[in-house]
């Protein structure tokens, strides 16, 4: 492309193989405005999906392929209009591509085609196999369509409900975040959001520098619709991580907007990575949010839960209900109006 031998475009990017170095490549060039901004982590998944179906024998292909493009890559599409697509978003659809294919070389193995699955065929499926949604959702899909007889397809299983994180845990897991200094700076702060404000890993790594209010030194962050004051521990460390963001070298285009960088230019650090850290202490993200979740609704309203943490209020509401939280039997309290 330096050269002229080819074009700079993101067609002559597609052409490569894909491999983290096309992929910083084309994020530098966007940075730099030589090429127009795209959700890369979607343009990377149907690069990857369609080499994937490619490789299928015809008659699988030709079902994937229309799976893939009216059911997976059209609600990705719409999906990214709002917010982007995540390299974890991005894996699971390629994981759901798979386990679909081997659905389908399943049926190859015993003589069977969706066209002629029968009920017997089906279940002894899923006695053979762990219970996956997406081959509830691929199946009743296929039967939409008449690509198969009308079958039963089990419906899905209730979840094992996950098991409480205690209060001591918790806070020996803060403890640690404020203490260790092995463990990345930006994870710590992640992780002490979650384990302090209930917050959403994937909300977390995309928050933005202007998410960040320093008023007056009460340093404060909104993650629902109220503003949070930041307890002096956590703005400690966040200040710390601004002053050493800052001295970093920004790529071309300027510094980024993210409030916790990635190493790909203008992109947030990488939900994997955050998590691998704080697993690796024993924090695991979405056990412990729902313990968090469920210690606050304890001890305050769930509709305040729900306006701090930024969740919907029936979720707040179903964490009070499970753990018998009083708070809903309180009279709600109405300003009263004198008459003149």
């Amino acid at each position: 492309m330096a050269t002229g031998q080819a074009a700079i475009s993101h067609d002559t990017l597609n052409a490569l193989p894909l491999s983290p170095r096309v992929r910083y490549l084309r994020r530098m060039l966007i940075s730099a405005g030589t090429l127009s901004a795209i959700d890369v982590e979607l343009n990377d998944f149907e690069l990857k999906a369609t080499a994937f179906i490619a490789g299928l024998p015809d008659k699988h292909a030709a079902i994937l392929k229309q799976y893939f493009t009216w059911e997976i890559l059209r609600k990705l599409r719409q999906r990214a209009t709002t917010q982007p697509v995540t390299a974890s978003t991005a894996n699971s659809r390629y994981s759901e591509l798979r386990k679909i294919a081997g659905l389908l070389a399943w049926l190859d193995d015993h003589g069977l085609s969706l066209s002629t699955l029968n009920q017997a065929a089906l279940d002894r499926f899923f006695a053979e196999h762990d219970y996956q949604s997406v081959h509830r959702t691929f199946l009743n899909w296929a039967v939409r369509h008449h690509l198969t007889g009308p079958v039963a397809v089990p419906g899905r299983k209730p979840p094992r409900p996950d098991a409480s994180v205690p209060d001591e845990v918790i806070w020996s897991k803060i403890d640690l975040l404020l203490e260790d200094r092995s463990i990345p700076l930006p994870s710590r702060i992640i992780g002490l959001f979650i384990l302090v404000f209930a917050q959403r890993l994937c909300d977390c790594v995309r928050l933005r520098r202007t998410d960040v209010v320093d008023d007056k030194g009460e340093v404060s962050i909104a993650f629902g619709k109220t503003p949070v004051v930041l307890p002096a521990s956590i703005t400690s460390l966040l200040r710390q991580h601004l002053d050493e963001s800052r001295a970093e070298r920004p790529f071309a285009g300027g510094g980024s907007e993210w409030l916790f960088a990635g190493a790909m230019p203008q992109h947030h650090t990488s939900e994997a990575n955050v998590a691998l850290h704080l697993s690796s202490r024993g924090i695991r993200v979405r056990e412990v949010r729902r313990a968090r979740i469920d210690q606050l609704v304890q001890q305050v309203p769930a509709s305040v839960v729900a306006d701090v943490v930024g969740i919907n209020i029936a979720t707040a509401l179903k964490h009070a209900a499970n753990t018998n939280a009083t708070w809903g039997t309180y009279p709600e309290l109405r300003a009263t109006t004198t008459e003149e």
